[in-house]
């Protein structure tokens, strides 16, 4: 196993810290980079301070902190004042995370951590860092693959799918589902474990997860993250971003690029979209994820569809693609590998030299979650309900996309049926990630 060394650093100095400053993971770092730089202005979020710790320094993380001006000497300082007996603790945890037959002197201490931040941060502005791997069974740095991960025939366990029904719009189509029973009764427990699954996945880029060789820790951290991103808006938002996640790559076979939480990461807002990476006849797709979960079929679509029409918009009147603009600023060298960042650019951008496009207009991936009061057993009966519902719901979407100038975007429709999807969706985040 790999240690991530910035890590071992932090939890070292932990020791020694006060009440305050070891209040919380992101306190300590953000206390330890404040000490370490003149003009550290708290650039850094709390979930990217949590991300340095768990994954390290990247490339980015440490050309902030150069440029924030080191000051070496204010952070030895910091940790000189350090009693003598927390000095010698920290010596010998240091002495086994760095495997030293020899344990330092307690006045070497300062001096030696101030050096491993400062190589840490050159290492990592130069590319030589220390990789954190665990074995994946595949070398998966150049592939932009699937991530959901569905053993046991897991999502064929959760939904019974009722109809398929190719759209009369450009490479169209739309899939009814409804929740299978569990032992004859209407339950979540096969949706629950399908999502929890999946929530690391989710929340975290392929590099991430391959760079932490501690997968629970991992699994702790995306649920802690969760659990921040669903008290910004709502578990009804949360639970759409997951299911159109899980619906878009197992049905369409869309990896995801970058999902909501991922940008909330970097970014500190929910606005933003999920973004999913589609191929067809036509060629590729980057697919944007928009969920919506309402009390009834046709609040659903048509909330879904008047945001859809908004990035349209934004697109056609000089703003270009919304997935090649949030991609364009985003941080991709913190979440993918250089060949993984060259495929996807080279998806996004047009290139003289490739004779290519690149992708002209969005796709948009929608799961509609609504409400549907007479549940019963028989089983017949629901399906000629839900079929019904898929049959009106292709009739107003065909509708409003023609009649609002949306035919040349691909369209990925997904309905599932609850009973009650705002206090199902509150039922089902507080069992995966509480509040």
């Amino acid at each position: 196993m790999v240690n991530n060394e910035f890590r071992d650093l932090i939890d070292s100095l932990r020791i020694a810290m006060s009440e305050e400053d070891n209040s919380s993971i992101e306190t300590s770092v953000r206390v330890v980079l404040e000490k370490y730089t003149g003009e550290w202005k708290k650039p850094y979020s709390t979930q990217n301070l949590k991300r340095l710790y768990y994954h390290g320094l990247n490339k980015n993380a440490a050309r902030k902190i150069k440029d924030a001006g080191i000051d070496e000497n204010s952070l030895k300082k910091y940790i000189d004042d350090f009693s003598d007996e927390d000095k010698e603790i920290i010596a010998k945890k240091i002495q086994a995370a760095n495997d030293n037959d020899q344990l330092m002197k307690i006045d070497q201490v300062s001096y030696y951590c101030v050096n491993w931040l400062s190589r840490l941060v050159k290492e990592a502005i130069n590319g030589q860092q220390k990789k954190l791997t665990i074995s994946s069974g595949h070398d998966d740095k150049n592939d932009i693959s699937l991530t959901v991960r569905e053993e046991d025939r897991i999502f064929e366990k959760t939904f019974n799918p009722i109809k398929e029904i190719k759209l009369p719009l450009q490479s169209s189509k739309m899939r009814a589902f409804a929740l299978l029973p569990v032992k004859g009764i209407y339950s979540h427990k096969n949706l629950i474990s399908l999502l929890r699954k999946n929530l690391a996945r989710y929340v975290f880029s392929r590099k991430n997860r391959n760079e932490c060789d501690d997968l629970e820790e991992l699994t702790a951290e995306a649920t802690t993250e969760l659990r921040e991103f669903v008290r910004k808006c709502n578990p009804q938002t949360l639970l759409g971003e997951l299911l159109v996640y899980i619906f878009l790559e197992h049905c369409e076979k869309a990896p995801k690029i970058l999902t909501r939480a991922e940008f909330y990461q970097k970014y500190g807002t929910i606005d933003k979209k999920s973004v999913f990476l589609g191929k067809n006849d036509a060629g590729w797709q980057l697919i944007i994820g928009t969920p919506n979960l309402s009390a009834t079929l046709d609040q659903a679509i048509l909330a879904t569809l008047k945001d859809c029409e908004k990035l349209k918009n934004q697109s056609d009147f000089g703003g270009g693609p919304y997935v090649a603009e949030q991609l364009q600023y985003s941080f991709l060298e913190d979440s993918y590998y250089p060949e993984q960042i060259k495929k996807i650019e080279a998806i996004m951008f047009p290139s003289l030299k490739r004779k290519s496009l690149g992708v002209q207009v969005d796709s948009y991936g929608i799961f509609l979650g609504y409400q549907v009061d007479d549940f019963g057993n028989d089983e017949e009966k629901v399906n000629k309900r839900l079929a019904a519902d898929a049959e009106r719901a292709t009739e107003i979407i065909s509708n409003f996309v023609t009649s609002h100038g949306m035919d040349r975007h691909p369209i990925y429709v997904y309905l599932l049926p609850f009973k009650n999807p705002e206090y199902e969706s509150n039922q089902i985040i507080d069992k995966l990630v509480g509040r």
